[in-house]
């Protein structure tokens, strides 16, 4: 059984941390910014609210997973009760929009990238990446190390 020593160091620093984070959302965004594109084309200008929509909803999302922002609640329970909220959206602008599903799923999936971009620009590039981000990447790191 492997213990835990408080005292010890993360084997990874703060600008390390932030790196691969920026790295790994900043690809996570291209990625499905790309992907929604690569789908829909230039369809998707059709659905443009519905792709600033869900990059916004994805941004503030986030943000608040990573600032722990709602006080006496673990952030991962935040992100799952995110995750419901998110995916109610997308059920819901799959029965209400007058596009095909394709499409919809396209422009979540661009949205989706463009809130993780935006994200990770603000808090990542004008601002510093949060603390608990930091925390999960250097504990990732330690812990893969051993």
């Amino acid at each position: 059984m492997d213990d835990i020593d408080p005292d010890a160091q993360p084997s990874m620093s703060v600008h390390e941390a932030t790196q691969k984070v920026l790295r790994t959302d900043l690809a996570i965004g291209i990625g499905g910014a790309v992907l929604g594109y690569a789908e829909a084309g230039t369809a998707l200008f059709d659905v443009l609210p519905v792709v600033v929509g869900f990059g916004l909803l994805t941004g503030i999302t986030v943000a608040v997973v990573e600032h722990d922002a709602v006080p006496g609640v673990y952030p991962e329970v935040a992100a799952l009760a995110a995750f419901i909220v998110l995916s109610g959206v997308v059920a819901g602008l799959m029965t209400l929009s007058e596009v095909s599903v394709t499409l919809v799923l396209a422009a979540v999936l661009s949205g989706f990238g463009v809130g993780v971009i935006g994200n990770r620009v603000l808090y990542g590039i004008v601002f510093d990446v949060p603390a608990y981000r930091l925390t999960r990447v250097r504990e990732q790191s330690s812990s893969s190390s051993r």
